[in-house]
């Protein structure tokens, strides 16, 4: 989830490009799976739920990104 956040922020700060990188939105989705997966196996479920919650959101996001 580092690496989406530094790509956010290199595009957002450094190119100020205001429009959110898909590339994050993936990497996002993507560091929060492993959370969730992480939550499962410890048998802590409802921390996996919310953690699941907060990956479909930003996925949600990125399909609405891709339509445009």
């Amino acid at each position: 989830m580092i690496i989406a956040w530094i790509i956010q922020f290199y595009k957002t700060v450094i190119q100020k490009d205001k429009n959110i990188n898909p590339y994050f939105l993936i990497l996002y989705v993507i560091g929060v799976i492993f959370l969730v997966i992480g939550n499962f196996l410890a048998n802590d479920t409802f921390t996996g739920l919310l953690n699941l919650i907060s990956a479909i959101l930003p996925l949600l996001i990125f399909i609405a990104v891709l339509r445009n």
